[in-house]
């Protein structure tokens, strides 16, 4: 786990009431798992106080695999998120990259017609 989320969990730990050591550390009002559709609400309300728009859960999954398969390779961001497979992961999760290697164009280069003896 990364060391800023270490950190968030640590303080969130203290910021408990004391609770049995093996209660929730993120729960609803009621002490209840929290589910998709308050993590999604919760969200929601953050982005609209804020003015953005069009961010997700599934936003920041996305943004894990593409940032894993960057660093490390589809097979890592695959493991993060679950997946048996690299497959889906690739065809789903991971933003495909948009710079294109220099050596493309050396190797497309070759393609282009000699020119004329006299031109040389």
């Amino acid at each position: 786990m990364p060391s800023f989320t270490a950190k968030v969990l640590r303080a969130r730990l203290v910021a408990i009431p004391s609770e049995a050591p093996d209660h929730l550390i993120f729960f609803s009002r009621n002490g209840t798992p929290l589910t998709a559709n308050n993590i999604r609400r919760r969200l929601r309300a953050v982005l609209d106080e804020t003015g953005i728009e069009g961010v997700t859960p599934h936003s920041f999954r996305r943004t894990v695999a593409t940032v894993l398969d960057r660093a490390g390779g589809a097979d890592l961001a695959a493991e993060m998120l679950g997946h048996t497979s690299s497959k889906i992961t690739k065809e789903h999760y991971i933003e495909p990259g948009e710079a294109v290697n220099p050596v493309t164009a050396e190797i497309l280069e070759l393609l282009a017609p000699s020119p004329p003896e006299d031109e040389r």
